[in-house]
């Protein structure tokens, strides 16, 4: 949501300034120590806008989520004008899905492409040894939540 988070100590933060990029498994965030989050603050929602949440368990209720994928859309014409995905469950922080939203921007917003732009959602992927079925989740996921908004 390029939420900017207030500590403390400093201000204007991204997500990925308070949890870091994941490289150092040992931390669960990226703040100083003794640094509070004092606010968070989202963007107002763009004009058209479309939000939408969805996630893979192994059990129906009370689970943790194995995959999760929120995303913001502005489809116009039935064209994606806007897109902004990200993942959890697949990485020690959430992970932005930049290469599915770059293969959709600008693009009809239709089963097709939608497709073609879930297959991004692995780009890059180096799932531990146990993990590498996340992949076709993360997959799935993303082409049902981007279904479900194109509508």
């Amino acid at each position: 949501y390029e939420a900017k988070t207030t500590t403390d100590q400093r201000s204007g933060l991204t997500i990925g300034d308070v949890l870091g990029d994941g490289a150092n498994g040992t931390a669960d965030n990226a703040l100083q120590p003794g640094e509070m989050i004092r606010s968070i603050e989202l963007p107002s929602p763009l004009e058209g806008e479309r939000a939408l949440y969805r996630r893979a368990i192994s059990r129906t209720h009370a689970e943790w989520p194995l995959v999760e994928v929120c995303a913001r859309v502005v489809i116009k014409d039935g064209t994606f004008q806007f897109v902004r995905l990200a993942a959890g469950g697949i990485a020690p922080v959430p992970l932005r899905l930049a290469a599915v939203e770059a293969a959709l921007l600008g693009k009809r917003a239709n089963v097709a492409t939608i497709a073609v732009a879930a297959k991004q959602a692995t780009s890059g992927a180096k799932p531990l040894p146990m993990t590498g079925y996340k992949l076709d989740l993360l997959k799935g996921v993303v082409q049902d939540l981007l279904e479900r908004l194109a509508g």
